[in-house]
């Protein structure tokens, strides 16, 4: 089916799908007005095509080509092809997880920091390793990566912040809600790794 659709409102709606999914919601309608039936009808079914599956999913099953840094039976990096800086990785899990927060165990970051070291020494660039969790932290799909960004001198790439300003109180309050008890590990007497050594290699 030819597209009905101007190359204005292709170029219009590329741009959308850059945006996160709650800044899509505020955008949509209003662009959608612009549109004939036969054009809103050739979008649907376009996204119908495409919902079948998520993207980085199609990467993990190969049905998209990456440029492949790093695999294993659970992780896959590669490279982005339109990276913030030459270089930039993508670290991402293989099961269709979202958020960091939901994954079993922290393997993925000791993967971007090695990915960093090699960066480092290969490179001789420093990196940011970047997360967003959520479409308020910039996430723009619903599968979880973690960005290994090269960095050098006025490169233009701004991830610095301006510090608010917070009182004693509110610093109190959120170190209370926040604070985190460390595990600890149950302490093993000489005489029990003893005892439990001797029961290992008993002779039945």
């Amino acid at each position: 089916m030819e597209s009905p659709l101007t190359p204005e409102l292709v170029r219009e709606l590329q741009e959308i799908a850059q945006l996160s999914q709650e800044e899509q919601k505020k955008v949509l309608p209003e662009f959608l007005r612009k549109l004939t039936p036969e054009q809103i009808e050739y979008i649907k079914k376009q996204q119908g095509e495409q919902s079948t599956g998520c993207l980085f999913c199609s990467m993990v099953e190969g049905k998209i080509p990456v440029k492949k840094i790093y695999e294993d039976y659970e992780l896959l990096a590669f490279l982005d092809i339109h990276p913030a800086n030459p270089g930039h990785v993508l670290v991402i899990p293989k099961q269709h997880v979202q958020f960091s927060t939901q994954l079993e165990d922290s393997r993925i970051f000791d993967v971007a920091n090695n990915i960093a070291k090699v960066i480092y020494f290969k490179l001789v660039k420093d990196t940011n390793i970047f997360v967003a969790n959520g479409g308020n932290a910039g996430q723009r799909l619903g599968h979880l990566v973690v960005h290994v960004i090269p960095r050098e001198k006025d490169d233009n790439l701004n991830l610095v912040w301006q510090g608010k300003e917070i009182n004693e109180e509110e610093l109190d309050k959120l170190a209370s809600i926040l604070r985190i008890e460390p595990k600890v590990r149950k302490e093993i007497k000489v005489e029990d790794a003893e005892e439990n050594i001797y029961d290992d290699y008993r002779i039945p």
